[in-house]
């Protein structure tokens, strides 16, 4: 017989962090669900609710890789959203004007192990003059954490531990970023954060220019303007485009490489 459930920390880890149930925990160590439930009232450690209980014997889990973080990133600073509607899980949903791009996120979220809910919609957009295309994913308990970071209080904001990884950066730009040709002279980058409130945005120019990015705030709609003398950096550091719908946003003049 293992008696670890008489280890107050063990038994939280368990029961807590692990989300394993009293039964569960008693397999482990060979012994029936009552002792554990006498040990979590003895610590003085409340058991969850019926409804609680029930949706975690039927949850959807997935294994959350550092990519899939970064990438959750990169889509939450773009137009990606998170959802709720338990206080135990969360889902994923995005829209956009290319079938290419909603295919591309649903089968980048197959990889991360997140099943799609239902199929992609099809619905035309009257502002946009255009049909878009609508992804949603099944709610899983691991995308919940993710989901309380960027919306503490329901309006979505930017975490202030976030990490601008290549991946991260790459995701944003496809969403919400746009290479500006110029008539004259090099182009520069414009990232349209105008969602995200100025203390946000000031705090994401300090985070681009420690990348050595010379990026600037534009006060007329809260974006952010890459320079002219960092947009092909910038383009170097997120690497290739994943879909040929969004390639436009890389096409750089030659005629501008060859200045550099």
């Amino acid at each position: 017989m293992n008696k670890q459930y008489q280890n107050k920390q063990w038994l939280c880890k368990k029961y807590y962090d692990e989300n394993l149930s009293t039964s569960e925990i008693g397999e482990v160590c060979g012994v029936t669900d009552e002792p554990i439930r006498r040990w979590l009232i003895r610590f003085n450690k409340p058991r969850r609710s019926l409804s609680e209980s029930i949706h975690l014997s039927r949850a959807n889990h997935c294994n959350l890789s550092q990519k899939a973080i970064e990438w959750f990133n990169g889509e939450l600073l773009g137009d990606g959203n998170l959802s709720s509607r338990s206080p135990y899980s969360a889902r994923f949903a995005y829209t956009s004007k290319y079938i290419e791009y909603a295919e591309y996120v649903r089968d980048t979220l197959e990889s991360f192990g997140i099943e799609q809910s239902g199929i992609i919609r099809r619905k035309y957009h009257k502002d946009l003059d255009c049909y878009t295309y609508h992804y949603r994913s099944l709610s899983y308990v691991e995308l919940l954490p993710i989901r309380k970071k960027w919306y503490p209080n329901g309006k979505k904001i930017i975490p202030r531990d976030l990490e601008l990884t290549p991946l991260t950066l790459r995701q944003e730009y496809i969403g919400d970023g746009l290479l500006y040709h110029a008539h004259n002279g090099r182009p520069n980058i414009s990232l349209y954060t105008c969602g995200f409130n100025i203390s946000d945005v000031e705090w994401l120019i300090k985070q681009l220019i420690e990348l050595e990015f010379k990026a600037t705030r534009r006060p007329s709609d809260n974006s952010i303007c890459i320079s002219a003398y960092s947009a092909k950096d910038f383009l170097n550091y997120i690497g290739e485009c994943p879909v040929k719908c969004y390639q436009y946003k890389w096409n750089y003049p030659i005629s501008c490489l060859k200045e550099r």
